[in-house]
Formats: C-alpha cells, structure tokens, sequence
C-alpha cells in the first residue's frame, strides 16, 4: 500500500489562499479520481489540488517540483489512458478555472484552461447564436486538451482545426513561470512553443491555464446548422450500406458538410450503420448536397436547430463517475478515398465478430447477468475532417496528419475483468486489420490516445516528433511534465516500417481452422484467439484496473458509506 498524505500538503494547503488540497478518504478526492474507466480506476494520486487561480497553479508546481511529486492535470477527465492521473503524485485539477470572456468586436472568446465546452457554448449563446468556436460536440470535454491535441470539430471542414484559430495561449512551466505565446513571436523559444502546443498533446509542455481562440460564423443568419442521422440496420440493409459507402468514398464533398461515422456493434442488439450529418447551412441546401446518399433509403432524422441544442445530446458514456465499465480506445487516422469497399468488409467483419465475442455466454459466464451483457459494445467512428484542415501544411503546427480526411477510433467497452484479456486481443486485431488502411500506415490521433500502442511516438506526431523533443528538452530539461507516452528528450523517433504485407486469406481446411462466417482477410486470426486467448493483459491494466468491480460505490446519498467502501477497495488493492 502506498504512503497517504504527508505534512507537506497542510503546508501547500495553507499556501492556497482560496485553493484546496484534497487527500484519500475524502469526498472531492474521491470525485477528482473517478474519471470512469474501471481500467484506471485505482490510480491513487497522494492529494488532489483545486486551483482557483493561476497564482495557485504556480504555487502548486513549485511545490511538486521542490518535493519531487509527480504532477499531472486534469481537465475535464476524458483522458482515454487517464493521463490526467498519477500514482502517488499530485493531481492538478483546474475545475474551477473556468471563466469564459466573449469579445463581440474583437471576434475572439478568451477561456481559462479548466472550462468545458459546455461552458463556452452557453457564455456564446448569450451573445449570438450564429458565433462560433471551433470546439467539440462533446460539453463535457475540457477546452484546453481538447485544444493541446489539434482539435476536432464538425466545423472543422469549414473552419479549420481548434488550433488554427489559436490567437493566444498562456502556459504555466515547469519552472513555475507563467508564459504567454501566441502567432507573432519574436522570440525564438516561444515561437516554437507556441508551434509545439498546437497539436503536441496535453501534458508535455506545462498547464494551459488560458486560451485565446477567434470566433467565426455561421453561413445561416439565425445561426441554425442541420444535425442528425442517416441510418442502416445492417441485418435487413447491408447491401443498400455498402452501396452508399461506395458512393460516400467516392465523392468530393463540399466543405460546410461533415459526415461523422457510428457503426456500432452493442451486445445483444441490432448492428446499425449511421452516419451523423451536421451541415452548415440551411435544410434545403442539405438535402440536395446529401442526395446522393439518400438514393440507398436510409432511415432519416435530420432537422434543423441551434448548434447547442445539438451539443447537449451528444453526451459520451463511460466517463461519468457513477460509470461501472471498462473502455480503451484504438484510433487511426485515414485520407481522403481510404473508405474502399475492402475497407467497408474489414470494418464490419470486425464488429460482427465483436458482437460474437461479447455475447459469448461460454467464454464469459459473467454474461449471464443481463446488465453486465448491457454494458459491453464495440462502436467504430470517426471524426470528418479535411477541405480547410488540409490547406495547412504538416509541418506548420504540431498536428502531423494535415492529409487526414477521417479521424477514426474504435472503442471496446465491457463489464467485467474477465473479458479483459480477451478485448486486448481484440484490440490488437483491429490494428492488424485495419491500420493497413492509415497514413504511413500508422497514424493515429493524441487525443484519442492508446496506451498499448508501442509506436506511438510515430503515430501521433510523425515526422514532427525530433522538433517536439527540442522544443521539450529546451523548456522541461528535468522531464518534470511526464506520463507513459510523454514526449522525451532522450526517446528516439522509431523508423517508419515498409508497408504491411496483405494479410492472408482465410484457411480453406476448415479441419486445421475453423472458419469464420464473416469473410475476411483476418478471419484465419481471429478463431483462434477466441479459444485459445493469450489470458495476457496490458501492464497498466494490470496495475490499476478494478479486480472486483462490485466493491466499487458509485457516488450516492450515502456519501460516507461510499467513501468508506472505496477507500478499503484502494487499500486492499495496494496490500
């Protein structure tokens, strides 16, 4: 079991005038560690800090750094690997920094690095509708790792990336000082920090504690955008989908249309294809680009609405801290044309063979339990970017994949550590099969991070990772800012590897290997794994997943029984 707090954090506490310092055992602490992902979910940071000011961040930083505390920063909490945490270090969380400043006549919206884009749509709606940042659809993820790491948007086609419209940023550094960067540096250093923060992840350079973004409008004078669905329920409509994608991959869309994939495989239910159409313009204009796709009869709910409306349905699950599942989270980036049909098979074989997987009542007795079935799934997206994206080159911010047209990330969620081993087996399939398909054939994106991914280095940041590592070593020579897929001065790019291979096709002698009933090129693979899995798991899910997931509360009116249950769960976890 780890050491719990020390005298130190009274000091740091008493050096917080309006801040607080939070230690296991109790509620805020409880609260701060939770991000909903039963995977990480016995991290244990020594103490949580709330910052209400940067003069407290500052002071927070010099702390860690006197005492040699590891020191990560949450915002937000969606951090796929929960990066935001540490073990036995300082959680920095910026929840109460989030102050929102709209300047009309200036076209720029100012946010401090803990605000949630919930918090920027609602301060904007005050002032119009038609104004727009280029943000999330997600009003619960943090505006500043949201930023750090490119930023996706539905108007991204249209407007560019989060960091495209970056006016200004102000980062708190390792050495406790605060610097403000911004597009027309002339010192050299900031120049190309502020290069690096644009793209090069959150948590390698120091806390954002404010951001200065330009705003834009909306082509429609009401402010109205067109947002919802066109679906698929593949059992009856297979054929009719694969046509329409056929088509989809085939035509140059223009810019105001962003077409986002959802095809989900939920355990137990019906295998759906949507796509998710936000237009930025009026119905009518809508219907007519769309045209095409609407020949292949989909089931249609599209309408016409505030972007906000929009937004406060687009809630993710899984990241609440009252969730009781696992999720990881394996991302690629394609280009432009990428979507062939092979591609189309691939994606869909996979999801098939997940819903095998996930309801395999031999493999998982567990499933028995109608609410552990419930909870299991594997949905691939992507986010659809391109048009002004791709008119910035590689090497002009941090963000590498400019030629990125789909953003994409499959995401495994299950109930129970029994199928662990299995969903990582699982995982690594899905990047057999489908990275093939991705730019250098392996890009994926920062924000939607991996930590099984072993390239990493290269699939983030590609050939911009030796200019990161400068920029690092120059502004955190003693790696104070570090998790496990932090950039690092002394790390080494890893070649780029030749092409794959195709994969080989499936055995025909069904006597050495059954076959599958989704023909695939993977489908020789994925059999065998079913009966013969590795029983291997991912080190860190190993070290901090919840063995037990029954001994975990979820935050209820009994607070005290709650912190109670989860605090013995930690201390027997750590014997």
């Amino acid at each position: 079991m780890p050491d719990f707090p020390t005298p130190n954090f009274n000091t740091l506490n008493n050096d917080l005038p309006d801040g607080e310092v939070f230690t296991p055992g109790m509620a805020e602490y409880e609260a701060a560690v939770s991000i909903g992902n039963l995977l990480y979910r016995m991290i244990t940071p020594k103490a949580i800090v709330l910052a209400r000011s940067i003069h407290e961040v500052q002071t927070t930083v010099r702390f860690a750094a006197r005492h040699s505390l590891h020191l990560t920063v949450k915002n937000g909490g969606h951090s796929y690997a929960a990066y935001c945490l540490n073990q036995d270090g300082i959680v920095l969380d910026l929840k109460h920094l989030r102050k929102v400043k709209v300047d009309v006549d200036g076209n720029k919206v100012t946010i401090q690095g803990g605000a949630i884009w919930k918090d920027v749509y609602s301060r904007l709606a005050e002032y119009s509708p038609r104004k727009l940042v280029v943000g999330g659809q997600c009003p619960t993820v943090g505006v500043s790792g949201f930023t750090l790491g490119g930023g996706l948007s539905p108007f991204s086609r249209s407007y560019g990336l989060g960091v495209d419209s970056l006016l200004e940023m102000k980062i708190v550094t390792a050495d406790g000082r605060l610097v403000t960067v911004g597009p027309d540096e002339d010192d050299d250093e900031k120049r190309e920090l502020f290069w690096a923060v644009r793209g090069g992840g959150g948590g390698n350079f120091g806390v954002t504690v404010e951001i200065v973004s330009r705003l834009h409008e909306l082509r429609d004078g009401a402010g109205l955008v067109v947002c919802g669905s066109l679906s698929w329920k593949l059992s009856r409509r297979e054929e009719e989908f694969r046509g329409m994608m056929e088509v989809f991959n085939g035509t140059r869309w223009p810019r105001e249309l962003t077409v986002d994939a959802f095809w989900h495989a939920d355990n137990g239910r019906e295998l759906m294809g949507d796509m998710t159409v936000v237009y930025n313009g009026s119905m009518k204009e809508c219907m007519g680009v769309i045209e095409p796709l609407l020949r292949f009869a989909p089931d249609i709910n599209l309408r016409e609405m505030n972007w906000m409306d929009w937004v406060n349905q687009e809630m993710q699950g899984g990241f609440g801290t009252t969730s009781k599942i696992y999720h990881h989270h394996v991302s690629f980036i394609f280009g432009q044309g990428a979507i062939t049909p092979e591609f189309v098979e691939d994606v869909l074989w996979l999801l098939k063979w997940a819903k095998e997987l996930l309801s395999n009542k031999e493999l998982f007795p567990v499933l028995a339990d109608q609410d552990c079935e419930s909870a299991s799934g594997v949905h691939f997206l992507w986010d659809h970017i391109g048009e002004k994206t791709s008119e910035v080159e590689a090497e002009d911010t941090a963000f590498y994949w400019r030629k990125g047209e789909y953003v994409a990330n499959i995401k495994l969620s299950w109930s129970h550590p029994s199928q662990s081993s299995h969903m990582l087996d699982f995982e690594k399939l899905c990047k057999a099969v489908l990275q093939r398909y991705t730019l250098n054939k392996v890009a994926s994106y920062v924000n939607y991070i991996d930590d099984t991914e072993e390239r990493w280095q290269d699939a983030y940041y590609g050939e911009n990772y030796p200019r990161l590592q400068r920029v690092k070593k120059w502004w955190d020579p003693g790696n104070f800012w570090r998790f496990p897929q932090s950039i690092g001065e002394g790390l080494q790019q890893i070649p780029v590897l030749p092409p794959s291979p195709p994969l080989s096709p499936p055995l025909s002698d069904s006597r050495s290997e059954p076959q599958s009933p989704f023909p695939s090129p993977a489908a020789q693979d994925l059999p065998r794994r079913l009966r013969e899995p590795t029983g291997q798991i991912h080190k860190r899910w190993e070290e901090f997943s919840v063995k037990n997931p029954a001994t975990i509360q979820s935050a209820g009116h009994d607070v005290q029984r709650t912190l109670a249950a989860n605090q013995a769960t930690r201390e027997h976890h750590w014997r």
